[in-house]
């Protein structure tokens, strides 16, 4: 079982940063966990999909991610590698986890096709490899890349969570503090304009009745789903950005 789990690997890296060493006590679901100490790890750089909650059944392939996980790290050591920003809204430790011979977890989920890459800043420091790791996947259609269930939905589908989006720009906004950017009546995206500034390399004109492809975690009000984006990577401009979500196009 460990050797199909390896299959998609990448060869062990040598540590840049400092990393520690922690002992698992609970894996919660593909992308998170608890150490004996209590400290709750979310693997940061990826999503994975959502185990049963709150009346609500799992998503596809969640089982499969946590069971991925849970073989990984089958001994209970891991190496925990802090993120530049290490705490989420909920408290948990967002950190790159690694097993003892090198393995970077992140990136075996990637592979296997049970994880989406995801860039949130400064917290991006291996978001190269993730994209190589995720394109791999994709590309040979594994895991979620396979599914209907994780296909881009339309701007008037937007829900509430974790997603993938299509849609076309009708009208920009670019204010002192916020650019916004919006799909008809049933969808906004949002980025400050000092994120837009240090991190786009495009005018946000350029995006002007641009077709796009999104991914993260959506708001939804009566009025519509609202994204908030800091990185360029959550929003593809199709035919212009690497094909990924756009792919098709």
């Amino acid at each position: 079982m460990l050797s199909c789990l390896l299959l998609f690997c990448p060869a062990p890296v040598i540590a840049e940063t400092e990393r520690r060493l922690g002992q698992v006590a609970k894996f919660v679901d593909g992308d998170t966990l608890i150490l004996d100490s209590g400290e709750a790890i979310r693997l940061v750089g990826i999503n994975t999909p959502e185990m049963a909650r709150d009346g609500r059944p799992a998503e596809p392939l969640a089982l499969e991610a946590r069971d991925t996980l849970v073989a990984l790290l089958a001994d209970g050591k891991v190496l925990i590698e802090n993120a530049a920003q290490p705490l989420d809204r909920h408290g948990r430790t967002l950190a790159h986890l690694f097993r003892p011979d090198g393995i970077h977890v992140q990136e075996v989920l990637l592979r296997k096709g049970l994880a989406s890459a995801v860039a949130i800043a400064p917290n991006d420091h291996y978001l190269d490899r993730f994209i190589e790791a995720e394109s791999a996947a994709h590309h040979a259609g594994r895991g979620l890349w396979a599914l209907d269930y994780y296909a881009p939905k339309a701007q008037d589908k937007a829900g509430a969570g974790y997603q993938f989006v299509r849609a076309r720009l009708s009208r920009i906004e670019m204010g002192k503090k916020w650019f916004s950017f919006s799909a008809g009546k049933s969808l906004t995206v949002l980025v400050r304009r000092s994120d837009w500034v240090s991190r786009f390399d495009y005018s946000p004109a350029a995006l002007d009745q641009a077709s796009i492809a999104l991914r993260g975690w959506f708001s939804k009000k009566k009025t519509g789903a609202t994204l908030v984006i800091n990185h360029p990577f959550m929003l593809e401009r199709c035919g212009f950005s690497p094909p990924r979500l756009c792919a098709g196009d």
